[in-house]
């Protein structure tokens, strides 16, 4: 570790962020309301394609929680 240059901190850093991402989506899945066969199959879709996996997770897995957001409507 101690010829750790510019480039090498270049891979390194995104790499680094990449695993972080990565287990935070495991994560959020994990703890999704979805049932376990949703959950084993995100799991799995990530796990094989980290990067693509992720960005699938966060922009079409997770259950959207309306009701922070305040559009969940007029309650019955």
């Amino acid at each position: 570790m101690d010829n750790l240059t510019g480039w090498h901190l270049l891979i390194l850093l995104p790499m680094i962020a990449l695993v972080v991402v990565w287990a935070v989506a495991l994560v959020q899945i994990g703890r999704s309301g979805l049932d376990a066969t949703a959950k084993a199959l995100w799991a799995l879709i990530v796990i094989v394609a980290p990067f693509l996996g992720v960005i699938a997770w966060w922009l079409i897995g997770r259950p959207s929680d309306r009701s922070a957001t305040g559009l969940s409507g007029p309650k019955l």
